[in-house]
């Protein structure tokens, strides 16, 4: 290895550990600061790394182990409920969202494809950020995080079809129905299996858990094995890479497995999900922000207002209450990791302009690192009005728009 290679990824590690110390220090999520990091050591900044294949691959791989993990952590019972809601939720989101860029697109600047792929983008929520803020404001197991998290793991399923209708936009073609409702119904028919079947067996003893559990070493790499071979297993028969990941996790959580898996597990999460917020950093253009500061900065109040509005809306509408709603919508906030992966297909295939896929990419980049602050302030915003509301008189915490069916 370089010397020069060498002190370079020496100054980043040490650059992150201290972003990550004064990001907590100042009560705000770590991957904020790692961001930052990659903002100022990148191409805009310091221009000490660039962005690569390489970085762009382990940062998918902190994706993959994010849902591998969440898979293990959750419950089923619960999770089984609320995904019908998620579902709904998802759908809706994707629909409003899309159709509204889509016609702004094409009354301002005529063009209306563009527009389509956008705001499936804007459509997919960050489950990274997510996770994040939930753990630092311990809501994970709240009724909040569990909605939330439900409508996660249904936003990664829709990645699926959003990815083929964004194929069939690029090529002037009609994208085949048929061909996109059979993957969706394959995604839901291998989760709702999966469910199912964990459901009747509670536990099971994963085969041969007593090698794996025999050496740390060994037991992590089959750990970690297990999870990127579902993922690949997923995307050979044609869906999402994250699907089988989440799935394997599902798996794993209810064997004996569990317990070690998400302590061999964590460490290399937390590595490969600072790569991805690396990565992110890497990707914000210090000079192109300078010059849109202004559209980048309307385009961000817009998104991330818009679409914790829209969220809050559609789950008081489905009958949670008030607080919970407030709570999820919040969580659901920062766009989404997956929106690199659909702003790369529009622009390979044509679908998404230079410029256009360069707004996008700042304005998803900049919503990653505004979203856990954003998130700060309308938390505290909605305490202060809560507790106003209770001066008054007035319950807004269970509040509801109509009593909620029941589980």
């Amino acid at each position: 290895m370089h010397t020069q290679n060498l002190t370079a990824l020496a100054l980043l590690l040490a650059a992150a550990v201290a972003c990550g110390l004064l990001m907590s220090r100042l009560r705000l999520p770590a991957a904020a600061g790692f961001i930052l990091v990659g903002v100022g050591l990148g191409p805009s900044g310091a221009g000490l790394i660039q962005p690569s294949a390489s970085i762009a691959t382990m940062a998918d791989l902190g994706v993959l182990m994010l849902l591998f993990i969440i898979g293990m952590e959750l419950r089923l019972q619960s999770f089984r409920k609320l995904l019908p809601l998620a579902l709904g939720v998802t759908a809706v989101t994707i629909a409003v969202i899309a159709s509204s860029v889509a016609a702004f697109t094409h009354f301002v600047h005529g063009e209306l494809m563009g527009g389509v792929v956008i705001g499936f983008m804007l459509s997919i929520s960050s489950t990274a950020v997510a996770m994040k803020m939930m753990a630092d404001a311990e809501e994970k197991n709240s009724p909040a995080g569990r909605l939330a998290i439900a409508i996660l793991v249904a936003q990664d399923l829709a990645v699926i079809p959003l990815l083929l209708i964004t194929d069939g936009l690029g090529t002037g073609n009609h994208p085949s129905l048929l061909g996109i409702a059979g993957r969706l119904a394959l995604a839901l028919g291998l989760l709702a299996g999966f469910i199912a079947l964990l459901g009747r067996l509670k536990s099971f003893r994963f085969p041969g858990d007593e090698y794996l559990l025999k050496d740390f070493d060994v037991g992590t790499l089959g750990i970690v094995g297990l999870c990127f071979a579902a993922a690949a297993l997923s995307g050979l028969i044609g869906l999402s890479p994250a699907l089988g990941a989440f799935l394997c996790g599902l798996g794993v959580g209810h064997s004996t497995l569990r317990r070690a898996a998400e302590h061999m597990a964590a460490p290399i999460q937390s590595i490969l999900l600072f790569v991805f917020f690396l990565s992110v950093g890497l990707l914000i253009d210090l000079q192109y922000l300078r010059e849109q500061m202004w559209v980048i900065l309307a385009a961000l109040v817009v998104v991330t207002g818009g679409k914790t509005f829209l969220n809050w809306l559609l789950l008081m509408i489905a009958g949670e209450p008030f607080d919970t709603a407030v709570q999820a919508s919040l969580f659901l906030s920062p766009v989404g990791e997956f929106s690199f992966v659909i702003a790369s297909a529009g622009l390979g295939v044509g679908a998404l302009t230079v410029a256009g896929h360069k707004l996008a990419i700042a304005v998803i980049a900049m919503s990653l690192l505004a979203s856990p602050i954003w998130f700060l302030m309308a938390r505290l915003m909605h305490k202060v009005i809560l507790g106003q509301a209770r001066i008054m008189g007035f319950d807004l915490a269970g509040l509801r728009l109509r009593r909620a069916p029941a589980a």
